[in-house]
């Protein structure tokens, strides 16, 4: 029998990326016998406990038992679409530590990647970073650069580890009716506290802008792109939050606009509280749990359940969730996180469907990689830009 601490050893050279092509041969062959199964099992249990500080259950035992066959039968599927490879967000660090391992797997046995690239630069994932525009004209650069009189004054980081800017303690200068914009590039994210106590979330490529100080009888903010609000309450200052030509009126409450440029729809969703949409001279209420869209062309404003909310805040929570996204919805998130242009080749897409949790974290190779174990796409990295294509079986 192998030596199990042979095996512990193994797994954290995995993790830690120091992992030969022969150790990793070795590390899954562990896998095919269950007595080091069970092992394996309890060093990825123990990986997800020291990051999300999880408890085992027999939920996770049974995510463990899908991620065995995922390694044994590989993350293949013969339909369009890859399967979904996970119940709760709990499940994705196993899934993808898995998936890297069948992915590298093919990799060193056929001699071949899924995507090709003519540069060998990795391109990393978004980061924290923002862009602060005071009143007066002012630009504060809010990213690793930042000074430490800065940062110490307005900038910390909130129990999900997002950076956050507290405006509550800068003072406003001589034009005290003029607008603050924080605004986040591509690859970018930030989170704001703004002075009435609100917390906002910023996505990549978003901006919102508020005033110094609020009016006497309403508190309003505009966006862009995709925010995620936590509204102090103040039931004698109604918030208002205009994206496009949307307008969201509430007292205090949790909700999420997705409003970017390039969708036809502004998305807002709610998850606690009570909110006013306001849209095409019309207005709904909605409740927790409900969803509004605003698509003029498509009959205007329109309200139903939200599918999935764990999906709705996934990027806030460091992942990537894709459910039944076509290839194009989710090249566009991707190029927003890790600042990347694409193009497509020629074909029909409209079948090459996903739905896969990939944690944000990952460099934009990796997340090719269990996009490409489907077999339907291939990938072309050239620079920072990313060249998809149909595989020979999938364009017939």
């Amino acid at each position: 029998m192998k030596e199990k601490t042979n095996l512990k050893e193994l797994f954290n050279k995995y993790l830690t990326g120091k992992a030969s092509e022969g150790e990793l041969l070795h590390l899954l062959d562990f896998f095919k016998l269950e007595e080091d199964s069970a092992l394996l099992r309890a060093l990825i249990l123990a990986e997800l406990e020291e990051e999300e500080a999880l408890e085992t259950t027999e939920e996770q035992h049974a995510i463990l038992d899908r991620v065995s066959s995922v390694l044994k039968y590989g993350i293949r599927n013969e339909k369009v679409r890859l399967r979904r490879l996970y119940v709760r967000w709990a499940a994705a660090a196993a899934v993808v530590i898995i998936a890297g391992f069948w992915i590298a797997l093919e990799r060193i046995q056929e001699g071949a990647g899924i995507f090709t690239s003519t540069r060998q630069e990795v391109i990393a994932p978004g980061q924290d970073k923002a862009i602060l525009e005071l009143e007066d004209g002012r630009i504060i650069n809010l990213d690793s650069s930042i000074g430490s009189g800065v940062k110490n004054s307005y900038v910390f980081a909130d129990t999900n580890g997002m950076m956050t800017f507290n405006t509550r303690g800068l003072p406003a200068t001589d034009k005290k009716s003029g607008e603050r914009t924080l605004s986040t590039p591509k690859g970018g994210q930030f989170a704001v506290l703004l002075s009435d106590g609100t917390k906002v979330w910023l996505n990549a490529e978003s901006s919102i802008s508020f005033p110094a100080i609020f009016a006497q009888h309403t508190r309003d903010v505009s966006i862009t792109g995709e925010v995620y609000f936590e509204v102090a309450k103040n039931p004698t200052k109604p918030f208002l939050v205009h994206a496009r030509q949307q307008t969201v009126k509430v007292l205090g409450t949790h909700f999420n606009i997705n409003a970017y440029p390039e969708n036809d729809a502004v998305q807002t969703g709610l998850l606690e509280g009570s909110v006013a949409v306001i849209a095409g001279g019309k207005q709904v209420q909605l409740l927790p749990g409900q969803m509004s869209v605003w698509q003029e062309s498509q009959g205007g404003l329109k309200v139903g359940r939200i599918p999935d909310p764990e999906t709705l805040l996934s990027w806030k929570g460091g992942m990537f969730c894709f459910d039944h996204n076509n290839i194009t919805e989710i090249m566009q998130v991707l190029a927003r996180w890790y600042d990347i242009e694409f193009s497509f080749e020629n074909g029909d897409y409209s079948n090459c469907v996903f739905d896969a949790m990939i944690p944000k974290k990952k460099s934009i190779q990796e997340v090719l990689n269990i996009l490409g174990a489907s077999q339907q796409l291939e990938f072309k990295i050239k620079g920072r830009k990313v060249v998809v294509s149909q595989t020979n079986s999938n364009s017939n």
